[in-house]
């Protein structure tokens, strides 16, 4: 349902720099040959490979050097017969050679030159266009960019490229208990801590978050931090979607036109999560406790963020682990618990970090990845074999461990 209103938002040329990570919007084709020469893969000789067919450590081919040739740097004359060119690594090869002699296979380094070596045609000569050729296709649209690509592209001479937007997210934290980090908490008093964690989940996933200024529990507060959250692509707040006497954030979302599509989750943390729509802004009302808010995070906004930058793998990477001891689940809902992977016997092995209140944020930060215990059951039994949903920074895993990225389906009842 929440993915059935995200769609990619549109297209921005940036800069080749910050454009790493960003999806591409375009097909980039190769404007020419690269490299636009045949060059030297070692530093050596350029020779005529004919002239060197007999060379050899007890019998070597004197040649006559006519030039050195830098990378950067043409030659300026064509390589006759009994003549070498001092070649450097990535410099072009002169006219009439076709075949390098390492350095390491010669003697001498004046006016003439031994080769101690025979060498076949082409031997260590980089071919024109061997990277790309013009008019070859080098990256498609929706490729999420990675380092190697923004080199490509800057060898293309690529300062710009087009891009798919990143979304804009307001996150709007709601509560009288709320303090910013730079206060110090007395009494009942508690640092917004959710509000930086979503902020940093958000740009992992790719989006640009806000956290707009702490809202207090009056109608007029919230209802006036919620408008001006309306005005960025999402809105997530966190708090205020529970049946409270000072939960006031549903009456002001209502009185703002909010399509609410559901309210309530069956799962363990997260249960009072809401997700609707103003316009074409989609607004998800997260949890207040933090590992709640969290959770609910991973599992329906970042999917939602990451469609609407460009991206094609949409939820958390996921490995099958199996259960290190006894892990016990709640009746009816289907449970996500907080555990540590380990590698055992060739198996991943998941252990709870511990209490799993969802007030515990501590918990989630010592977590690998999310295990999901199904409805179905009350408690997995050691060994039993489980889905575990990794988060970001996991290092116990191998690439070859995941089982793909299974994206969201709708189940119709």
């Amino acid at each position: 349902m929440v993915l059935e209103n995200a769609s990619p938002l549109g297209v921005e040329r940036v800069p080749l720099l910050p454009a790493i990570d960003r999806v591409l919007a375009e097909d980039v084709v190769s404007p020419r040959d690269i490299p636009g020469f045949d060059n030297s893969a070692m530093d050596g000789y350029a020779v005529r490979s004919a002239d060197v067919a007999a060379a050899s450590e007890s019998n070597p081919v004197r040649l006559s050097v006519i030039e050195t040739v830098g990378a950067g740097r043409m030659p300026t004359g064509r390589l006759g017969r009994g003549q070498a060119v001092r070649t450097m690594t990535g410099a072009p090869i002169a006219d009439g050679a076709d075949a390098i002699i390492q350095v390491e296979k010669t003697r001498g380094d004046g006016s003439t030159v031994e080769i101690l070596a025979s060498a076949d045609p082409r031997n260590f000569i980089r071919p024109r266009g061997e990277d790309l050729r013009a008019g070859e296709s080098v990256l498609a649209a929706g490729k999420t960019l990675s380092p190697a690509d923004i080199g490509t592209l800057a060898s293309l001479s690529k300062s710009m490229v087009e891009v798919y937007r990143r979304p804009r997210i307001a996150i709007v934290a709601t509560g009288d208990e709320l303090i910013d980090i730079d206060e110090v908490p007395t009494g009942a008093q508690v640092v917004n801590s959710s509000g930086y964690a979503l902020a940093a989940a958000i740009r992992e996933a790719g989006g640009e978050p806000t956290i707009l200024r702490i809202a207090r529990d009056t109608p007029g507060e919230i209802r006036a931090r919620l408008e001006e959250a309306l005005t960025f692509d999402v809105m997530l707040s966190t708090g205020g979607v529970s049946v409270g006497e000072f939960d006031h954030v549903k009456s002001a979302l209502d009185s703002l036109g909010l399509k609410q599509l559901f309210h309530g989750v069956a799962q363990r943390p997260g249960r009072p999560l809401k997700f609707g729509t103003v316009g074409n802004r989609l607004v998800f009302g997260l949890p207040g406790n933090p590992v709640s808010t969290m959770v609910c995070f991973y599992l329906y906004a970042r999917p939602a963020l990451r469609r609407m930058g460009g991206f094609r793998k949409l939820s958390l990477p996921r490995v099958i682990a199996r259960c290190a001891g006894d892990i016990r689940t709640a009746p009816n809902l289907t449970e996500f618990v907080r555990v540590r992977l380990t590698r055992g016997e060739g198996e991943l092995m998941a252990e709870p970090t511990g209490a799993q209140g969802s007030g515990i944020l501590s918990s989630l930060s010592r977590a690998d990845g999310l295990l999901v215990g199904p409805a179905a059951a009350t408690t997995l039994k050691v060994g039993t074999q489980a889905v575990v949903l990794l988060l970001g920074g996991t290092e116990t895993v191998a690439l070859d461990d995941t089982v793909g990225f299974e994206e969201p389906r709708r189940h119709m009842n």
